[in-house]
């Protein structure tokens, strides 16, 4: 059948291609829905399993904080920038690591000490069947990714043909690097969720949608957890959303109020792995 395509006009193979790359990217989505593992069924209580599930690593940070500003641990200390107030009320090691911090600090140095923390988090849903393995991940990017190699493959094919009879290939080059482009994506970002972590989350956002609008101090920890910092504007904690706004909208992520690598998860889960595929 490949054969055939060196016959086609022009014209024809590039409506014909445009068309196999609007099915690949279709089925780039799909593939890894439908092969997805159950996992587990389970409600998820805690804010920083949550968190991971929602965001990913930035997010349980982003969490971390959340909740120590409710319970008026940490304040605001000047632009993009904040300060351990009290050392008490700490609830976990995570917590209390940050209410060590000397000094004014700023979201990268907040998420370095946060980052010991984000591998066990990781485990710990792994094993409560909420998030996929590393290996399964990989075998939902391979799935996801080889539709995206038989396209590019059809159309260096077509494209070492057109060029020996001396057409022109400017267009069918264009669609092939938009080819490429979303399969690169496909291939970095996955949502690595199991159908048991999707439904955890949904779970979690329908039966507390009043942290959305009306959160109590003790409460910031978890609302930020499932639904972002975006529920702090108009709080007297709003000033750790301008922090986040400022930091995402840099190149870097969180790097941008003290130069520090951010680290990462796998692409995150989600909104942030709210949902990547």
């Amino acid at each position: 059948m490949i054969e055939g395509f060196s016959t086609y006009t022009g014209g024809d193979f590039l409506a014909f291609y445009a068309l196999l790359l609007v099915a690949t990217i279709v089925a780039g989505v799909w593939l890894p829905g439908f092969l997805r593992s159950d996992g587990s069924n389970r409600r998820v209580t805690d804010r920083y399993d949550m968190a991971y599930l929602v965001g990913g690593p930035r997010r349980v940070t982003e969490a971390a904080l959340a909740q120590l500003f409710g319970i008026d641990a940490i304040a605001a200390a000047g632009e993009r920038k904040m300060r351990v107030v009290r050392q008490e009320g700490a609830e976990n090691a995570l917590e209390k690591d940050l209410l060590r911090k000397p000094g004014d600090f700023g979201l990268t140095e907040a998420h370095k000490t946060v980052s010991p923390y984000i591998e066990d988090i990781e485990e710990r849903l792994v094993r409560g069947g909420l998030l996929l393995d590393k290996g399964e991940r990989n075998q939902l990017r391979l799935v996801s990714v080889l539709p995206y190699v038989a396209v590019l493959a059809v159309g260096w094919y077509r494209r070492s043909a057109g060029v020996a009879e001396g057409e022109p290939v400017g267009y069918l080059t264009a669609v092939m690097v938009a080819a490429a482009v979303f399969g690169f994506i496909r291939l970095v970002k996955l949502d690595p969720r199991t159908r048991g972590g999707l439904a955890a989350v949904a779970e979690g956002k329908a039966a507390s949608k009043r942290l959305k609008t009306a959160p109590t101090g003790p409460e910031m920890g978890f609302g930020v957890a499932l639904f972002g910092t975006a529920i702090l504007a108009g709080t007297p904690y709003s000033e750790l959303h301008a922090m986040r706004q400022a930091a995402t909208s840099s190149d870097s992520g969180f790097s941008s109020d003290d130069g520090g690598d951010s680290g990462g998860g796998d692409g995150g889960c989600g909104g942030g792995c709210g949902g990547c595929g």
